[in-house]
This record gives structure tokens, C-alpha cells and sequence, in this order.
């Protein structure tokens, strides 16, 4: 989740730090106050092109840096979504440390733009990918994942769980080991150097992966031994740290310790002088004596560390080695040797091209039978889940005041030369009607943006507990309601924020009572500059606020109904 955005001289922001909490929060204020601004910082952190003509008049460069608490989407149940996510990460080197993904873009005077993952500069597709997995804005329908036909499929499957999620595992192994078999049919049916091509392309991969030699279960012990090296190399580095200090010489070459006996002795010396003193010289004395028995202690200390560089490059060397492989052969140690023991059998097999060929396209035939049965397999399955999804988002409509909306699931199946895709024999798009008699269409062309409000929240509603974005963040959701729907719409946003944290920029009282916590965004104008403000409220300020969103600028009068409001949605 977001745990915390700081904008520095962004448009007429000069500085702000932003802090939501885990669960429902809303930014609402007056009109022109600059609520979009955040959202427009935050869509800097998401990647979107950066202009200097957001940078804060009379400033050189403008920033927005956002941290992520990431420990609840490692432990989310899209396993997809977290290994994709952890190995994109692994493979532009960056490490995360406590759970913690910091996001930096800074913007200058002279058009540049610096974009930051945990301090490694990276190129802007990279904050778009990794940001894509932990914020979701939710704003403009037509650039929403939700209305995007191609993400309709992984939707599906996000929902239904295991079931499809073992379906899904099993088809794109065959997929794969069909396609391999594809290739290796046209290859050998070519020529004979297209044999020995596959022939030294095995023997460099039983080559690779066995003079590796990873046995089951060495990758959790190398990354045990990692974690305790780790922490000695701090200590170590500490020791030596407070060892400098304590040894660091000034420019007439004297130390701390030599300062404490010079001052030792001067003090001596005026104890000779006034006896009165002698107490306090006799401490200087033991003072003096401890500090020298501390420094000799962290030196031999300092000097005793023992840090086996060597063992921890070996240990770095044989992690990065299994991550090439398991890029190249199979997620797992077991996965790998897997793979070789395949390698091996092939190479066998390999002695005429004429044998080989017959195996393969028998084995053509059987991956193939086998495919399409996995594949009707995981049709029905999504098509079963289809009907119960659009059954509970259906309820979901009528609760948001659109009893007679329709929403369906519509499949259709391939054409016969594009029959396997990857993700199977269907495609899929979810279809919606707001009124009877209204053919079903595709959610991207709802034209009406309370509709389409509505129909997105139902569909989060949903999905919700099952999506791994952990930050969802609706900028203006009430576009075009009110009233009962507004409620609604603020009921269902207070059940999103159970498992997710939600950030919502609103215009209405509703969903700003409905909050867990409130934010107001202010304008002041001071010397003739304008200033944007970012404000916690709570308690009775956020009464008045929810009241100024009841009736604009006379409060007092709607200060009864707001706690009314406020109570109403009291968890």
C-alpha cells in the first residue's frame, strides 16, 4: 500500500506530505482547490509523461517521491501477478529491504526527468510496469483496466480462484511443450544441420544446468547463509565505523583519546593548585582510563573480525546462477533438473532425425488431445464462474440503484488458426446493459459516466478480494450522482476499503462521511503566491466539512444532518 507521498514545488504545491491510512480515505475541498493535483502526482509516480510546465513558478525543478509498504501484495494470492512482479524487479536489480518500494520522479527547469526505484535511476516503462501491480487509478473510464477487453480473461481467473488457477498452470505447460514440439518438427524436417543445431543446443543446456549442479533444497540455504552474512557485514561495518572515529586524528595529529588525557592532565594540574578540585580530577582520571580500555577493546575487536569475503561472492555467484537458470529452465531447483533430465532423453533420441520425427508427431497427437481437453476443461470452468460473477455483480448493480442492469460474460470461441492462445480457446469481454431492452454491449461503450461509475465499483466490489493491487484510488467516482446512489456508492467503497486501501477524491457528502479518514485540500493565496495544502481533519472539523459538502457555504445549518451522515457510516 501507499504509506506515504511527498510533492515538493509541484504546480502550486510547494510542499506537502500525504500519509493515507491502510483502509477508506477521501480528499475532498472547494472546488479549483487543487484535489486533481494529487491525483496528478500520483500519475507521475505511475509513469505518465512528465511536463515542466507542472513545476511551481520560480522553482527549478519540481519532485514527487511515493514509498510502498509491499509486504501484503507478496502475500496476495494472485501468484501470477507476484512472481511477475518479483522477477521484473530481479531482473532490472532492484532489491526491496523491509517490505519497502520507494518511487522517485524529480522534473527540471530544463525539460529532464530522473526516475528512481529504490535509488536506481530506471527508464520510465519500468515505473509504468512496477507501478501497475500496486496502484490502480480509476479515473476516465476509457483508460481504466476494467473497460480494457484484454484484461477481461485475468479478471475472470483472478475470481475464480484455484480451480481455474490449476486449469490455467496445466494448459500453458502443454502449450508450451506443444509449441516446442511444433518448432522441433520444422526443424528437423529441414535439413540435417538443423539435427546437429539441436543437438548442440541441448548439449550446451546439459552442460549449463549439471555443471551447476543445484540439489533440491540448496537455494532456501543459500539464501540463509545470505541473510546471516548480511547481517555480519553490518555489524562489521559498524565496528570498523565506531573504530575510525574513536582513532581519527585532527590536523595536529591527535586523537579523541589523546584530547581526554590532555584534558586529564590539565586537570591535574588545577587540582595541585585548589584540593577542591581533586574529586572531580580523580573522575577525569578514571574517565580517561575507561575510554582507553573502551578504544583498546574495539580495536582488537575491529581486528578480530573475521569476514569471508570469498564465501559470500561464492554465495552471491551461485544465487545469480540459479536465477539465470530458472529464467531459462523452470521456476524451481526441481523444475530445472527436470528440464535436464528432458535434455538428456532428447539428446538420446537424437541419433537419427527420421526416429525422432516419428516420436514427435505421435507426441504431437498426444500433447495436442490433451491440450484441448485442459482447454474445454478451463472454458467450462470460467464459463461456471462467469455466471456466478455476473449473478453477485448484478446484485451489486441493483444496490447502486440500476435494478434493471444486465451484465454477462460473453465467450467466443477461436478460429481454428488461432485456436491456442495463451491464455486458451476463448476470448472473453464482459457485456453490460443499463435498461431492459438494450442490447448487452461492451463495457467501453458506456457513455454515461455515472453508469460507468457504478458499473466499475460493482465489478471491484467483486474483485476486490481477490485483486492483488493493493491501492485503489477513484478520482471523482460520483461523477454524475446523487443521493440514495451516492449512499450506495459510499457503502461499497467502505467495503473495497476492507481489503484494500482506498483513496477517493469526492465531491459528495456521502462517501465523505463514509471515510475512515479525511483529508482536506485547501488554497491560499499569500503575497500574491498560491499555495495548495494537504490537512488531516477529523472530529468535528471533518463534521464541517461533510456539512459543506451538504450545502455549500451556509454550515450551520447542515451541521445536525452531516453527524447523521457521519454516524450512519460509523464502523
Amino acid at each position: 500500500m501507499l504509506s506515504r507521498l511527498e510533492i515538493n514545488n509541484f504546480a502550486v504545491i510547494s510542499h506537502a506530505v500525504f500519509e493515507p491510512e491502510n483502509h477508506f480515505n477521501v480528499l475532498s475541498g472547494e472546488t479549483g482547490a487543487g484535489k486533481s493535483l494529487i491525483i496528478d502526482a500520483i500519475s507521475l509516480i505511475m509513469g505518465i509523461k512528465a511536463s515542466k510546465s507542472l513545476i511551481r513558478s520560480n522553482c527549478d525543478c519540481a519532485s514527487v517521491e511515493a514509498v510502498f509498504d509491499v509486504s501484503d501484495f507478496e502475500m496476495s494470492d494472485n501468484k501470477d501477478d507476484v512472481e511477475e512482479f518479483n522477477t521484473l524487479l530481479s531482473e532490472n536489480g532492484i532489491e526491496i529491504e523491509d517490505d519497502t518500494l520507494i518511487i522517485e520522479r524529480k522534473i527540471s527547469i530544463d525539460g529532464k526527468s530522473i526516475s528512481r526505484i529504490n535509488g536506481k535511476t530506471v527508464v520510465l516503462s519500468l515505473i509504468k510496469r512496477v507501478s501497475s501491480f500496486l496502484i490502480d487509478i480509476h479515473g476516465q473510464h476509457d483508460t481504466q483496466r476494467i473497460f480494457d477487453e484484454k484484461f477481461h480473461t485475468s479478471m475472470l481467473d483472478s475470481y475464480a480462484g484455484e480451480s481455474v488457477y490449476d486449469l490455467q498452470c496445466k494448459y500453458k505447460l502443454l502449450l508450451n511443450e506443444y509449441k516446442n514440439i511444433i518448432v522441433e518438427i520444422k526443424s528437423l524436417g529441414s535439413s540435417p544441420d538443423s539435427i546437429n543445431l539441436r543437438k548442440s543446443a541441448l548439449s550446451a543446456c546439459i552442460e549449463e544446468i549439471s555443471s551447476a549442479a543445484f540439489i533440491d533444497g540448496e537455494e532456501e540455504s543459500l539464501r540463509e547463509k545470505k541473510s546471516v552474512f548480511s547481517s555480519k557485514l553490518k555489524i562489521a561495518e559498524m565496528i570498523y565505523s565506531v573504530n575510525d572515529e574513536l582513532n581519527l586524528e585532527d590536523d595536529n595529529g591527535s586523537t579523541i583519546l589523546s584530547h581526554i588525557e590532555n584534558a586529564k592532565s590539565t586537570f591535574a594540574k588545577v587540582a595541585i593548585l585548589d584540593p577542591e578540585y581533586d574529586s572531580l580530577s580523580k573522575k577525569m582520571d578514571k574517565f580517561f582510563y575507561e575510554a582507553e580500555g573502551i578504544t583498546s577493546d574495539i580495536d582488537r575487536l575491529a581486528s578480530s573480525i573475521d569476514f569471508d569475503e570469498v564465501e559470500l561472492n561464492r554465495i552471491d555467484s551461485r544465487i545469480q546462477l540459479l536465477l539465470d537458470l530458472k529464467s531459462k529452465y523452470g521456476k524451481s531447483i526441481s523444475e530445472i533438473n527436470e528440464h535436464l533430465a528432458r535434455a538428456r532423453e532428447e539428446l538420446d533420441s537424437l541419433s537419427s532425425s527420421e526416429s525422432r520425427l516419428v516420436v514427435l508427431r505421435s507426441k504431437r497427437v498426444e500433447v495436442e488431445k490433451n491440450l484441448v481437453d485442459v482447454a474445454e476443461k478451463l472454458s467450462s470452468e470460467r464459463k461456471s464462474t462467469s455466471i456466478k460473477l455476473s449473478s453477485l455483480i448484478m446484485k451489486e448493480l441493483n444496490d447502486l440503484c440500476m435494478p434493471n442492469a444486465r451484465f454477462e460474460v460473453m465467450f467466443v470461441r477461436r478460429a481454428k488458426d488461432k485456436f491456442f492462445s495463451s491464455t486458451g480457446i476463448d476470448d472473453i469481454a464482459f457485456m453490460f446493459s443499463a435498461n431492459p431492452g438494450q442490447d448487452l454491449k461492451p463495457l467501453s461503450s458506456i457513455i454515461s459516466g455515472g453508469e460507468a461509475s457504478r458499473v466499475m465499483l460493482a465489478i471491484k466490489s467483486i474483485l476486490s478480494r481477490v485483486d492483488s493491487v493493493s491501492t485503489l484510488i477513484f478520482d471523482e467516482i460520483d461523477t454524475g450522482i446523487s443521493g440514495q446512489a451516492a449512499t450506495s456508492i459510499a457503502s461499497k467503497l467502505v467495503e473495497i476499503g476492507k481489503y484494500h486501501q482506498v483513496l477517493c477524491v469526492t465531491h459528495t457528502a456521502q462517501i465523505a462521511a463514509a471515510a475512515s479518514s479525511n483529508y482536506v485540500i485547501t488554497k491560499n493565496v499569500e503575497d500574491d503566491n498560491t499555495n495548495t495544502s494537504l490537512i488531516s481533519i477529523s472530529g468535528n472539523k471533518k463534521v464541517e466539512e461533510v456539512s459543506r459538502l451538504l450545502s455549500g457555504s451556509n454550515i450551520l445549518e447542515s451541521i445536525d444532518l452531516a453527524k447523521q451522515l457521519i454516524d450512519r457510516f460509523v464502523r
